[in-house]
């Protein structure tokens, strides 16, 4: 069965592997097709569309965009981006300003817990990049200050941890827009971790066509669920494995069977849609 992973993370946001090693990855996975959903940033795009190329694999534009609803953290995944979309660029360059000064403020807030984060070193990692909360975690346990990532994220950087700073600038229907706007398919990141998924619906409403079905900690019984839920709504499955490279230990690239097909039908939806927006 030809293969591809829809969800993957690069040195662009909070994972440690570059581009090209993503590439390396998912040939030896013998991977058709990747996503690089960055949080909130397309700067793999260009070197992307290249390694392409040369590797042989399939390219899908993709993003991870966070959001708020109901003071909740939600993810929505967009694919087939474009990236030169004028009010789509404005909006990421907005939010990496709010990802930075976000991080800022985690930092102060570390300061005064009496752990010791220096900030322009804090800074200079994330330079090339979107500030993410990883980049705290890293020089926590880069300073020895912390045993492990995992534990940094446990105990002061998970939501309803001491250092956590929310605040982010989209809601899902603002999330969703923008992605359509650019000419994208709006997809949910890992539904299951949702706190009521009464949510869909409304997120429907708002223009969402695609739901992660396959994820590395969906269970089989979860997966079901999901696929009644797609089923309901009329969305499209998707899937892929949220690697990070070694920043997260329960997944890696093409680690979870997504098949091409489910891109395939992603690729009609969105033919389907460009159409009618440029007809009607």
């Amino acid at each position: 069965m030809k293969r591809v992973d829809l969800h993957i993370h690069s040195s662009y946001s909070d994972s440690d592997l570059s581009v090209k090693e993503i590439f390396l990855y998912a040939k030896k996975m013998k991977l058709e097709a990747i996503s690089i959903t960055d949080h909130d940033t397309t700067q793999s795009f260009r070197e992307a569309t290249k390694l392409s190329e040369e590797f042989n694999i399939e390219f899908i534009p993709g993003i991870e965009i966070s959001c708020e609803h109901k003071n909740k953290e939600v993810h929505i995944l967009g694919y087939f981006v474009d990236e030169k979309n004028p009010k789509f660029r404005k909006a990421l360059e907005e939010v990496r300003e709010l990802r930075k000064n976000r991080l800022i403020k985690m930092a102060h807030k570390a300061n005064l817990s009496g752990l010791k984060v220096d900030i322009e070193k804090l800074l200079e990692k994330a330079k090339n990049c979107v500030a993410t909360r990883l980049h705290l975690a890293v020089y926590l346990f880069e300073t020895e200050q912390i045993p492990s990532i995992k534990e940094g994220f446990r105990r002061y950087l998970s939501s309803s941890s001491p250092l956590y700073v929310g605040g982010f600038k989209f809601s899902v229907k603002e999330a969703i827009t923008l992605i359509k706007e650019a000419g994208g398919i709006a997809s949910l990141a890992h539904p299951h971790l949702l706190p009521y998924q009464e949510w869909v619906k409304d997120f429907v409403n708002w223009g969402l066509e695609a739901i992660e079905i396959r994820y590395p900690t969906v269970s089989p019984q979860q997966e079901n669920s999901l696929l009644k839920l797609a089923t309901k709504f009329r969305l499209l499955p998707t899937g892929g494995s949220d690697s990070h490279g070694s920043f997260k230990d329960f997944t890696y690239i093409g680690g979870i069977e997504v098949p091409y097909l489910w891109l395939e039908n992603l690729k009609d939806a969105r033919t389907r849609y460009l159409f009618h927006k440029e007809n009607f």
